[in-house]
């Protein structure tokens, strides 16, 4: 985007929406991270020292890439809203 004040407003937007949806409970959202929080625990109390270490770099790394996709599928479907109401606007 060739516009710096555009992007930066996006950019705000984007983390506003991360922020509220992070707020916002949704029950399916919630019961697969139980999930998945319970499974890592389950894992982690058979492992060897060296092993839970390896493994907490592993769930850091997941923290990590399951916020950019995040970021980036809000980032996509607020630029596909833009660029729809955009081209929508340009037909009238």
């Amino acid at each position: 985007m060739h516009d710096e004040k555009l992007q930066k407003a996006i950019d705000q937007f984007v983390l506003e929406r991360i922020n509220a949806c992070g707020q916002m409970k949704n029950q399916a959202v919630a019961d697969a991270y139980a999930l998945f929080s319970e499974k890592a625990d389950e894992l982690k109390q058979s492992l060897s020292l060296s092993q839970k270490t390896l493994f907490i770099d592993c769930e850091n790394a997941f923290a990590l890439l399951d916020g950019e996709i995040m970021q980036c599928y809000y980032r996509a479907g607020f630029s596909d809203a833009v660029d729809f109401l955009l081209e929508w606007r340009d037909k009238e």
